[in-house]
């Protein structure tokens, strides 16, 4: 109910505002943007640094961790079963450590590449104003989420609404 009537109060307002004016509307693809600017590609570089990183350190664990299968497996014949225990114990110790450094390392990459979105977004604000305002846009659209990613305040029409919904119209 609630939603119909928004959608009614946006239509009655949105359409005699819009039917003089042509909406004028661009598009952004911020992966392009990023791997095509200086900057995008300084930031990745570091990013692909990072999980380069992470992955040799990932190599090194998990050849640690097979030599201790290997070792565990080898020598599980000729071994007192409390011997064979302490082996099995630290090699699960092991695996649950390797497993843990790969999470880790993971939610690191994320969080990395979340951090440059978040930035990079940022400073491309500025800009992304500029230009739809030097070729008069109302709306820009990003094009990897088809999000609004920019907008003209002349078009927003929200404090108008909120008005007229506290004034009861």
């Amino acid at each position: 109910m609630i939603r119909a009537l928004t959608i009614v109060i946006l239509t009655i307002t949105v359409t005699p505002a819009f039917a003089q004016d042509a909406i004028r509307i661009g598009a952004v693809s911020m992966a392009y943007v990023a791997r095509s600017s200086k900057a995008g590609q300084s930031a990745l570089a570091e990013i692909d640094k990072f999980v380069k990183q992470k992955e040799s350190e990932a190599a090194v664990k998990a050849a640690e961790l097979e030599k201790q299968r290997l070792e565990l497996q080898q020598n599980s014949v000729g071994l007192s079963a409390r011997a064979l225990a302490d082996l099995q114990k630290a090699f699960d110790k092991s695996r649950v450590e390797f497993e843990r450094f790969q999470q880790d390392a993971q939610a690191d990459i994320e969080r990395l590449q979340t951090t440059f979105d978040a930035e990079f977004r940022i400073k491309l604000a500025p800009i992304i104003d500029a230009v739809s305002k030097e070729r008069g846009l109302q709306f820009v659209f990003g094009l990897e989420q088809a999000a609004i990613v920019w907008w003209s305040p002349a078009v927003d029409i929200s404090e108008d609404v909120v008005k007229r919904l506290d004034a009861g119209k």
